[in-house]
């Protein structure tokens, strides 16, 4: 990885590419590295976004979590996972909505709808606690009172900090999380909303639709053949997952060792 030129792009990538379909990226990565090799930016051969914004480790935890295993699927967790602003997904087959129930349900996943009766006490409940909020099949407003949130004007009173909600102030845990989602396959947001969030695009691509559909029909044809690649797949990710470990504990290990590490038998 050339740091100065591929990192570059990783952030352009995060930042402004999710909310288009594969074409529309995959011409943007390549107009944009044009840009950089014509002004003389350190560049690798082949740049590839989704390499430096997740390991394999994290994507095969994503799959693990029942996030699709094509392409488009993972570099769409590698900008929800690295994204600052909050997220809101264009998710007409709920496919990102079913991974983000599952990746946030030991964050106390709270589940609301635009306009609720309950959703007020539900933010207020989360943003105090350090809790996930997931905003499900939203239109394409927000309520004004949600606007803080949004934006994340955080108020300073002391050594904490606050968040105006309606007539209320309430004490912003770092820990909290907000997700939005919606079913409309070709919103439009107004310019706010698409600056102080980051969309992404769920939309099933062609390619991904086929995987998934080969796979449907392998459980109906063969549902023995099924069940040992699921097997699989999840004793591959799970050695992923595990070498990732390893790996940061050997690393760990060689950084604190003191003397010489042939004495250290664990080591």
């Amino acid at each position: 990885v050339f740091i100065p030129g591929d990192t570059l792009i990783a952030c352009g990538f995060a930042a402004y590419v999710g909310v288009f379909t594969k074409e529309y990226r995959e011409a943007i990565v390549d107009a944009f590295s044009g840009f950089l090799r014509k002004n003389n930016v350190p560049l690798g051969d082949s740049v590839d976004p989704l390499s430096i914004l997740a390991t394999d480790a994290q994507m095969a935890s994503w799959n693990t979590q029942g996030l699709p295993s094509d392409r488009i699927s993972g570099e769409n967790g590698a900008i929800m996972t690295n994204s600052e602003r909050w997220c809101l997904i264009i998710d007409p087959q709920m496919q990102g909505i079913v991974w983000i129930r599952k990746k946030e349900e030991d964050n106390k996943l709270q589940i609301t709808r635009m306009g609720q009766k309950k959703m007020l006490q539900i933010f207020e409940q989360s943003i105090d606690n350090g809790a996930s909020v997931l905003i499900e099949n939203m239109g394409e407003g927000i309520d004004a009172v949600l606007q803080p949130v949004i934006a994340r004007n955080t108020l300073r009173r002391g050594s904490k900090k606050m968040i105006k909600l309606g007539d209320k102030e309430i004490n912003y845990s770092p820990n909290f999380r907000l997700f939005m989602q919606t079913k409309l396959s070709n919103p439009h947001y107004p310019p706010e909303i698409q600056a102080e969030c980051t969309l992404i695009n769920f939309t099933v691509t062609e390619a991904g639709l086929e995987d998934q559909l080969l796979f449907l029909v392998v459980v109906l044809e063969r549902p023995d053949l099924a069940r040992t690649k699921s097997q699989l797949i999840q004793q591959q990710n799970e050695f992923k997952v595990k070498l990732a470990e390893l790996e940061a504990l050997l690393l760990e290990k060689l950084a604190n060792a003191e003397g010489d590490i042939l004495d250290d038998a664990d080591l």
